[in-house]
């Protein structure tokens, strides 16, 4: 019994100091979990998305976006990051062309 309150007591300080390197890390990070239906706040909510996704970086020609995914399913918690292609210079272009 007192090896496991040990073990639990060297978590907690493990997690109580990683915390705050953790923030610093992440300063630059944009939470996106809400969905509306117009392209502002004021509009309604249609989905408030029960994982956790953030915008970590974008690349240089805005095609590639680094994201990190996280969700939790009971005491089990699941994290992903990597690049994903959304090509938004190609659709930008496509748009003006038809606008023209």
């Amino acid at each position: 019994m007192r090896r496991a309150i040990a073990i639990l007591l060297l978590i907690l300080v493990v997690l109580t100091l990683r915390t705050p390197f953790a923030a610093e890390n992440e300063a630059n990070v944009l939470p996106i979990q809400k969905l509306y239906t117009e392209p502002t706040e004021g509009s309604n909510l249609v989905l408030d998305i029960p994982i956790e996704v953030k915008l970590l970086d974008v690349s240089e020609n805005l095609d590639w976006y680094k994201v990190k995914i996280a969700y939790q399913i009971g005491p089990f918690k699941y994290e992903y990051i990597g690049w994903a292609h959304i090509p938004i210079n190609d659709f930008i272009l496509q748009k003006a062309e038809t606008a023209k």
